[in-house]
């Protein structure tokens, strides 16, 4: 059985008129641009010693816990 609202369905496209489509140029899309991975300036040295701080923490937290849960 068909629905006698059929036709009574509003139109999406003028839900609301006063809307209106715009075209952001306010940013260059056309000039290519290095990817940011070639762009960076990062220092070879920097960081490298959160992996040893991370262990030291990680090991002093194993050890509080064994603390904790068997004495």
């Amino acid at each position: 059985m068909s629905d006698p609202d059929d036709k009574k369905t509003p139109d999406r496209r003028g839900l609301n008129p006063k809307l209106k489509s715009v075209e952001n140029t306010s940013r260059d899309t056309e000039t290519p641009m290095r990817p940011p991975a070639d762009s960076t300036s990062v220092q070879h040295e920097e960081g490298r010693s959160w992996p040893v701080i991370w262990v030291i923490v990680t090991l002093i937290c194993v050890v509080i816990a064994a603390y904790l849960l068997f004495w």
